[in-house]
């Protein structure tokens, strides 16, 4: 029972539901990032719950994925900027009858972007700007990756692990349009997954957001920029042993609202995102408020 019931709580990753948490879904929106043409260090953290099994209430669970990661992004020569990251995950589920917790590090990954067009960076005054990035990433498997469905004692969910023990591919694409103080972003990223040394391969995603955002006090020591977002995700089913399974895969769509505060030397920012359309595992799995919080150093 404890299986099944760990199964469909990930319901947005392998067994039961769509590729939308824990482990799987790192980095998957990285939000309004200001100070387009300067590198950064930081920490980032982010939490996202489940409720699996909502139609029962012997089976019923919850459960949290956290996640502090040390991110950054330089530039190594022109119109190339490359971005970090490395997470520190905390899992926990809580069932009527116990609570299992693992901590530990995720998975590292790497996302390397050319700047096709950026009319901020010429000397030409426009009221008009956009800027275009694509490019491409790798994930590693560093974090632990130890499904065994038979052992009494662990979580049997492939979801529930401090990484995927894969490596996986990201294309990814960003542009934004911006006029005086309002701007609009559009993101999109394809994620293909590999296989793992224990032949489970999680499903590929396809995600996108729009952000509308408005810069106040633009030229100032500190920039202040709320922002609110749509944002929408789609994971085709995982394999186990070469096997489709289909009680994984699905989709969801958030709307949120941010804010960005940005000085000269450093900028904060934070984040709400509630599902408002969701279709994982044929229902028997309900996803909560997305929250994440930066603070970063700009040089």
């Amino acid at each position: 029972m404890r299986k099944l019931l760990l199964f469909l709580l990930f319901a947005s990753y392998t067994t039961w539901g769509c590729d939308l948490c824990g482990c799987s879904n790192s980095n998957s929106f990285f939000g309004l990032m200001p100070a387009s043409n300067r590198g950064f260090l930081g920490v980032r953290y982010r939490t996202q719950s489940f409720d699996s099994h909502i139609g029962s209430s012997y089976l019923a669970s919850h459960e949290q994925f956290q996640s502090t990661e040390v991110w950054g992004r330089f530039y190594p020569v022109k119109n190339i900027q490359v971005l970090g990251f490395l997470p520190y995950n905390m899992h926990s589920q809580q069932t009527s009858t116990q609570k299992f917790q693992i901590t530990g590090l995720g998975d590292p990954s790497f996302l390397i972007q050319y700047n096709l067009i950026n009319s901020l960076l010429d000397t030409t005054y426009r009221e008009l700007n956009h800027n275009l990035l694509v490019g491409g990433g790798l994930k590693l498997p560093l974090g632990q990756f130890r499904y065994d469905a038979a052992n009494p004692s662990e979580v049997a969910n492939a979801n529930f692990q401090l990484g995927t023990g894969s490596i996986d591919f990201t294309i990814q694409s960003t542009y934004g349009i911006r006029y005086q103080a309002w701007g609009l972003n559009f993101d999109g990223q394809v994620k293909l997954t590999g296989t793992n040394p224990e032949e489970y391969k999680f499903g590929n995603r396809i995600s996108g957001a729009t952000t509308l955002f408005y810069a106040y006090g633009k030229g100032h020591r500190i920039t202040l920029m709320p922002y609110a977002n749509l944002y929408a995700e789609y994971s085709t089913y995982d394999k186990s042993q070469g096997q489709v399974n289909t009680r994984t895969g699905g989709s969801m769509s958030l709307v949120g609202l941010g804010i960005e505060c940005t000085s000269r030397k450093a900028m904060f920012g934070t984040t709400i995102q509630t599902p408002i359309i969701q279709q994982l595992s044929g229902g028997e799995i309900k996803a909560n408020n997305r929250i994440s919080a930066h603070f970063t150093f700009l040089f």
